[in-house]
């Protein structure tokens, strides 16, 4: 049986070794992820003066969150295929372009419809970068460092959490939301103008094959594994979308120390990424697994909030550490399995599994928390959390 460090065989063809211009293109990936996400979740906080702009009510602007995540898990895949004959790097490119022209169009939109129409054209050019950021990643460096370098480019979207989407709050405060967005809007020009100028790092077979992307062996394995950490994190998001009423009513806080836990989760999540990338590289074959089944146990463990408020704020760090560390070694995982001729459509298919298990879980959730309260809400974060566990331990016995 090979080593557990050992790289996984034949996905990943050797490249040589990373130069400055391909770091450059690696911190325009990250970049390019700050930004875009920044834009996705900055409506959250921005909504009472979008709905009073717009003249509708918060609860009807709040489609422009919802819209996203929707648009996001059904069209990735197609513009992944629409563009396969183009250079990755370029479509990132120019999707950054639309990308941003889309927010700009969302802020002088006139009328909600019309603000809808430009998010979704935005969620739509999000996808498609997000679909190929990894597996351009994995194009720009080594095959043993690829773990490393997915957690630089996800590096992003947590400090987008983290310092862009506050930025953006208070910015929309101080000048209006629509001045907001355009000032969002030309974040993604520096990401766009380095990937739009740099030599590509990608082997021509890296562009996308013509041929049938679900007739790849690799692509049974990818979507197994997809399935099952969709389902991992559709736990997550059963009981994250409801972790102020966790706290609360199950861990029996003040409502003033919800903010505190919520940082401390944060805080938690940017220490599991800073360690997602060099496991993900030690432990090639485990690390996905291993974190999914912890993952199970940790929400189970949500059980024990009410026990003290000591051992609530140990669950929540251990928690928070584990959703830093799921998404990049999850896509690290993807882009080892997934065969070169394939490894975009894999990264669509990767983007739409989570952004269908963050819908999923945050539906269940909701209509388990009516009916059950929280007790039943943490018995079905774990439940949904253990079977996804349970099918990459499968698949991985099965393959082996």
């Amino acid at each position: 049986m090979p080593s557990e460090t050992a790289p996984a065989p034949g996905p990943i063809p050797a490249v040589d070794p990373p130069t400055r211009p391909h770091w450059r293109l690696l911190g325009a990936l990250t970049a390019a992820a700050f930004a875009t996400v920044t834009v996705e979740l900055s409506p959250a906080g921005l909504l009472p003066g979008i709905a009073a702009d717009l003249q509708v009510s918060t609860s009807a602007a709040g489609v422009l969150v919802a819209v996203w995540a929707v648009t996001l898990a059904t069209t990735s895949l197609f513009l992944v295929r629409l563009t396969r004959r183009v250079a990755r790097q370029r479509v990132i490119g120019l999707a950054l372009l639309v990308f941003g022209l889309a927010t700009v169009a969302t802020a002088a939109a006139p009328s909600l419809a019309t603000a809808m129409v430009a998010r979704v054209v935005g969620a739509a050019a999000h996808g498609l970068v997000w679909a190929l950021l990894v597996p351009h990643a994995a194009s720009l460096v080594p095959p043993e460092r690829l773990g490393r370098a997915v957690s630089v480019v996800l590096a992003g979207p947590a400090a987008a959490t983290v310092l862009g989407v506050p930025a953006a709050t208070a910015l929309g405060s101080a000048v209006g939301w629509r001045a907001a967005f355009v000032v969002l809007a030309l974040l993604v020009l520096p990401p766009a103008w380095l990937l739009l100028g740099g030599r590509s790092a990608q082997r021509p077979e890296e562009t996308g094959g013509a041929g049938a992307w679900w007739r790849d062996a690799s692509m049974r394995v990818v979507a197994r594994n997809a399935v099952a950490t969709a389902a991992v994190l559709a736990g997550h998001f059963a009981a994250a979308t409801y972790v102020a009423v966790l706290v609360t009513d199950a861990g029996g806080l003040s409502v003033g120390a919800v903010p505190v836990v919520l940082f401390v989760f944060g805080a938690a999540g940017v220490a599991g990424l800073a360690v997602s990338g060099p496991l993900a590289d030690r432990r090639p074959r485990s690390a996905l697994t291993g974190t999914a089944v912890a993952f199970a146990v940790a929400l189970a463990g949500l059980g024990l909030l009410g026990l003290h408020p000591a051992v609530a704020f140990v669950v929540v760090v251990v928690w928070g550490f584990l959703i830093g560390l799921l998404p990049p070694v999850f896509q690290t995982r993807i882009a080892r399995l997934a065969s070169p001729e394939v490894r975009d459509v894999a990264g669509a298919v990767a983007i739409s599994a989570l952004n269908v298990g963050i819908a999923a879980g945050a539906l269940v959730g909701g209509v388990i928390l009516a009916r059950a309260g929280t007790s039943g809400l943490v018995v079905a974060a774990a439940v949904l959390a253990a079977a996804g566990a349970g099918g990459l331990l499968l698949d991985r016995a099965t393959r082996r």
